[in-house]
């Protein structure tokens, strides 16, 4: 079937004053902000035939611009922002003697949180509701840790046997932190001539043991003072591997080795979460080698590998991850689309290691959406025509920057899609100025990340298919304030993906999109 899109763009987040030959617009016209944070406000001025954008410059709105201000190209940034920065910010713009403005309004909320929020250790606010419900929505994921109910141990913990959960490094440390004594089972036998038990830390004099937990406590406890002395946070000196084939059914193992005081104990995650459960999951560490053999190799195992050396003086992770592919799966396959019906069309193909999703508009919308960056307006009663195979079209003239928005089955959890792929072709149509917003927005666990065309100018001309390909690693993306993206801040949002969204508004006249 033949498949045209055309949607209306419009927005109900933007401030724009028009006057006589003079146009000047604002982005966002309101924000909420927690104290601490960063906010941004986008300002734009252009003459009515767009020939000529004038200079703007931002104030407050009786008094002067905070200290901790900055503007750059009619962008203002405040960060960090404090509860006396709320308030209106105007930006004005002067072209042949005419003054026009635009404002915006901050509105800067407290640290306290509200009587329906509790507080997260990195002091972030939830909902109370969201309270150990069994998924994290604090970033630092505090909020599910010391449930008194359906208490998942983290990767680097060990599940007593009375359902509590204690760091793996405190095993075999001589004390009993489990309670039941279950942490320090298992811990070797005391050969016969040696000093010290398998819990204990020999003192450097030969003649005194102290238990293992006393090592690098910040405490003499050796009478020489030698259980304090070279103390060091682990550095990893053999990372895995960091690709790996496996075949279905088949064992592997992998390894890791870090030097450190007190020795490192090595701990593995998959994909940020746990690697499978004894016995077809076994992890060994010991003098800071550890070893991970996994058995019966499935597609669950398939996925990002990350070495976590830990000691009491901190962890570290080994980089990069070991990929790891299982063979001998059957793709999930999807009928090619003929060249004629692909070359203009918007496709997207999500690349999961070793299978495809893909949208290909044949006769219907398949769920996509339009929204702005913040999705506050989402436009879900388009109509769309399908006039030409393979094509999803919007014309019109759009205020501020609208988003293609990926329907549910590209959602949830993600997170074998790390060291994967994401692929999209759009075409547009139009002129002015290219679009300073992100290429690509990903959403998930309160986490926002963006991803930024390199050289779009080289790269997007009217008119023309533009095919974009982008791999799911966190040097991919950055946070909306232009720092790094973290692996551990890709892997959260993976963990949950809420919204994936793809630009559709690439410059200022623009007239049709697909």
């Amino acid at each position: 079937m033949a498949l045209t899109v055309f949607l209306l763009f419009t927005s109900f987040h933007q401030s724009a004053v028009f006057c006589s030959d003079i146009q000047i617009t604002v982005y966002p016209s309101e924000a909420h902000v927690r104290e601490g944070r960063e906010v941004v406000f986008d300002c734009r001025a252009r003459i009515a035939d767009n020939s000529f954008y004038p200079p703007t410059r931002w104030t407050k709105v009786g008094g002067p611009l905070p200290p901790h201000a900055y503007e750059s190209s009619g962008r203002l940034t405040i960060k960090p922002v404090s509860l006396s920065d709320s308030g209106q910010y105007a930006c004005v713009s002067t072209h042949k003697g005419r003054t026009v403005e635009a404002r915006a309004t901050l509105h800067v909320q407290s640290w306290q949180c509200m009587a329906d929020e509790r507080a997260c250790a990195n002091n972030e606010c939830v909902k109370a509701d969201y309270i150990c419900d069994g998924e994290p929505d604090c970033r630092d994921r505090s909020d599910e840790l010391n449930c008194p109910t359906m208490r998942q141990c983290e990767p680097n913990e060990f599940k007593c046997q009375n359902q509590r959960c204690v760091q793996k490094m405190w095993l075999c440390d001589g004390d009993d932190d489990c309670g039941d004594n279950s942490d320090e089972r298992d811990c070797g036998v005391h050969s016969p001539g040696e000093m010290c038990k398998k819990t204990e830390f020999q003192c450097h004099d030969q003649r005194q043991c102290v238990p293992s937990s006393f090592h690098c406590d910040g405490t003499n406890d050796c009478r020489d003072g030698s259980d304090e002395v070279g103390c060091v946070q682990p550095t990893v000196v053999e990372p895995p591997e960091t690709n790996k084939q496996v075949a279905q059914g088949s064992t592997f193992q992998l390894t890791c080795k870090a030097v450190a005081v007190p020795e490192a104990y090595i701990n593995w995650r998959l994909n940020w979460g746990p690697v499978c459960e004894p016995p077809r999951c076994i992890q060994t560490s010991e003098g800071g080698y550890g070893t991970l053999t996994v058995h019966n190799a499935q597609p669950i195992d398939q996925g990002a590998y990350t070495c976590e050396a830990i000691n009491v003086k901190g962890r570290v992770l080994a980089t990069p991850d070991c990929i790891v592919r299982i063979v001998n799966i059957p793709a999930e396959t999807t009928p090619p689309t003929p060249i004629a019906q692909r070359r203009n069309s918007l496709y997207v193909v999500v690349r999961k290691l070793l299978f495809k999703d893909r949208l290909m508009f044949a006769g219907s919308s398949e769920g996509v959406m339009l929204s702005d960056i913040e999705e506050r307006d989402i436009e879900r009663e388009v109509r769309f025509e399908f006039t030409r195979p393979g094509y999803i079209t919007y014309s019109g003239q759009p205020i501020g920057t609208k988003y293609w928005r990926l329907p549910q089955r590209f959602l949830g959890d993600k997170v074998t899609s790390y060291g994967g792929k994401l692929e999209f072709e759009v075409e547009y149509n139009g002129g002015g100025p290219l679009s300073r917003q992100p290429m690509v927005v990903l959403k998930g666990n309160q986490i926002v990340l963006a991803h930024h065309v390199q050289n779009q100018e080289q790269i997007l001309r009217p008119g023309q298919p533009i095919k974009i390909s982008l791999e799911t690693y966190e040097t991919s993306f950055q946070q909306m304030n232009g720092a790094p993206a973290s692996r551990e801040d890709l892997m959260m949002v993976l963990a949950d993906l809420d919204a994936l969204l793809i630009r559709a508004t690439h410059v200022d006249q623009q007239y049709s999109t697909r």
